[in-house]
């Protein structure tokens, strides 16, 4: 079983840096930043663009596997975001994976003035968009005409340090999400819309999906993103569950 820890980007880099290196210390396997434009919870709020911080985390840190709670396949160009992988697999020396999803919060894109489809576009989109990941992180050069990009003798120079690329994992609660990760992708990040009882029926629901595109549930991830609180004690957990 792995650990991992979503950071909280609203705080100091330098309480965020510090946060890092502790859990780094702890033996953590990966931390993740959540790719969002503006406060979650108040619209005035500071936060920190995600790939910006992890180019820093990537410098700082050592052995932690760097990642993202997940990125927003709307937010970049694909073939821009997979150079954008490339470059910091190599800053990091091979740490860093790539969890993707299909965006959700329509204020952030209307804000920043992105598009905002519907969702089964958004997920069309971001279907396309692991093609162009892919042959951004494998092939020397090629072209691409899809329904929403179309790529002219692309070159991505240098490539990943890690082969065939770092993990693509999709973050998601959807069917067809779910689907597409099992066909196309290396893992699923289940988030943390479901509830715990709902899981086993998910997880079968994947090993079906898995079975049916000939893959193994050995080379396939399974992770949820779910709040765990820490307490010293079961009285302060008691104490805790009676608050909520």
């Amino acid at each position: 079983m792995k650990f991992g820890s979503l950071l909280i980007l609203s705080r100091s880099y330098e309480k965020i840096r510090k946060y890092v290196l502790r859990i780094e210390e702890l033996g953590f396997d990966s931390v993740h930043a959540p790719d969002h434009l503006i406060g979650q919870q108040r619209k005035e709020s500071p936060w920190l663009e995600a790939v910006t911080v992890m180019s820093a985390l990537a410098v700082e840190t050592s052995t932690i596997k760097l990642s993202f709670g997940v990125l927003c396949n709307s937010f970049r160009n694909p073939a821009y975001l997979a150079k954008v992988i490339s470059t910091l697999d190599h800053i990091s020396n091979g740490r860093m994976l790539m969890w993707l999803g299909a965006g959700w919060n329509k204020k952030e894109y209307r804000q920043y003035g992105y598009p905002f489809p519907k969702a089964p576009v958004r997920v069309d989109q971001l279907e396309e968009a692991l093609t162009i990941y892919k042959k951004m992180f494998t092939e020397d050069q090629f072209s691409f005409e899809g329904k929403f990009w179309n790529l002219k003798r692309t070159l991505n120079y240098p490539k990943p340090v890690q082969k065939p690329y770092p993990q693509i994992v999709l973050g998601t609660t959807g069917l067809r999400m779910t689907d597409i990760a099992c066909r196309e992708a290396d893992g699923i990040n289940i988030m943390f819309a479901f509830q715990m009882k709902d899981i086993p029926e998910r997880i079968s629901l994947i090993k079906e999906n898995l079975k049916k595109y000939n893959r193994d549930l050995s080379e396939f991830e399974i992770s949820i993103l779910y709040p765990v609180t820490l307490v010293k004690s079961q009285e302060e957990l008691e104490k805790f569950s009676e608050r909520e």
